[in-house]
């Protein structure tokens, strides 16, 4: 599935991804990490999005990533093991992602170049220690709209991930997009980087 999936957006297989993915996919079958009923489904979710950023060379001006709602940990952590320059904090309220998390990081040798927080981020008065971070993201945890206004004040750029729609309103203006779909759906995606 892995090496479909890359062979498929037209990058090799990083090191590390397969690891990641049986780590993934064990603690999914104790608890609720990903909600992946299928291994195909799972590959998708952990590296999709992160091999479309490396294919179209996001992390080439990124030395630091602040990730909020980590959950697990996807798309940073394969970032992560693709770019050995790159460092992030992943922020992660809920303890058995967080656990998950520190475990991977552990097994995958990034306990250097990671920070794991158990916290939630106050949309309202957002503070994340280490901040100001080069790029921050956040999958499926805020409305784009939302996550733009948050994201904004942690880092310089901000990444939004999306089924394909731009965020309605924003004082951020577009840097760079890509557009895919998800293999096993036909599902629009996008990723869209915003700066002030």
């Amino acid at each position: 599935m892995i090496d479909e999936l890359c062979r498929a957006v037209g990058i090799s297989v990083p090191r590390g991804w397969p690891a990641y993915f049986d780590m993934a996919k064990a603690w999914g079958a104790r608890t609720d990490l990903t909600g992946a009923d299928t291994d195909a489904e799972l590959a998708e979710i952990l590296f999709l999005d992160a091999a479309r950023l490396i294919e179209a060379a996001w992390l080439q001006s990124v030395g630091s990533l602040v990730d909020v709602g980590a959950g697990v940990g996807a798309p940073t952590i394969p970032l992560l093991l693709a770019s050995p320059a790159q460092r992030a904090t992943l922020v992660e309220p809920r303890r058995k992602r967080t656990a998950f998390l520190r475990s991977a990081i552990g097994s995958l040798d990034l306990a250097n170049r990671v920070q794991v927080l158990e916290h939630s981020v106050d949309p309202d008065a957002p503070i994340v220690e280490g901040a100001p971070f080069d790029a921050a993201l956040s999958r499926a945890t805020f409305s784009p709209e939302r996550w733009c206004a948050i994201g904004s004040r942690l880092a310089g750029e901000v990444w939004v991930f999306t089924a394909g729609t731009a965020p309605e309103e924003s004082d951020l203006r577009l840097l760079r997009r890509i557009d895919y779909e998800v293999p096993s759906t036909g599902a629009p995606r996008s990723i869209l980087a915003y700066a002030r």
